[in-house]
């Protein structure tokens, strides 16, 4: 029903976007990573998802049309309904998320928030065969950097912008954390 919507960010509550759209304004909910980057006043573009239920309806909004097709591909599982999907995205980045699907990586995927190992196996199973407009150069080890990193306290969106930009697929899990830290040690 919308694809998108335009306006400006009137306010920021926790992952709830009030968006002034025209005369209206819509509360709109978004991944942690969406509600992080805007900020008030800002003009920006949301690719949406409108779910109706017994109480109403709710607006899911993200910046990337990539975040919006993974989070509609996880609320066609079975039993995983919308907010689980955001809670996902909202822990991982869709390429991570992708990847863990595809490479049946059931227990790292258990320890996303909102999933226990049925959801994870459910998942797996569910969206294995999907197709994803994704493409990416990950691998074990880069999942295994992120989350050696995560351990030393950093924040978690500043190590994935390190390692997305010094990972190279022939590195290891120690090279990616070595370089990482150099790149995140000049921000502290």
């Amino acid at each position: 029903m919308f694809a998108a919507v335009y306006g400006e960010v009137e306010g920021i509550r926790g992952n709830i976007v009030l968006l002034r759209v025209t005369d209206f304004v819509l509360e709109i909910h978004c991944d942690r990573r969406t509600a992080e980057l805007l900020k008030t006043g800002e003009r920006v573009k949301l690719y949406t998802h409108l779910e109706f239920n017994q109480e109403g309806f709710t607006l899911y909004g993200f910046l990337d049309q990539v975040k919006l097709e993974v989070f509609e591909k996880i609320t066609k599982v079975s039993k995983v309904g919308h907010k689980t999907a955001l809670k996902i995205l909202s822990s991982v980045e869709p390429d991570e998320f992708v990847y863990m699907i595809k490479s049946g990586d059931i227990e790292r995927l258990s320890q996303v928030p909102g999933i226990g190992r049925k959801t994870a196996e459910r998942l797996v199973s569910e969206l294995k065969d999907e197709e994803f407009s994704i493409a990416f150069t990950m691998n074990r080890e880069y999942l295994d950097a992120i989350e050696a990193l995560t351990v030393l306290g950093f924040p978690k969106s500043e190590i994935r912008d390190a390692v997305r930009r010094i990972f190279k697929p022939n590195m290891n899990a120690e090279q990616i954390v070595k370089e990482a830290l150099r790149l995140l040690s000049k921000k502290v």
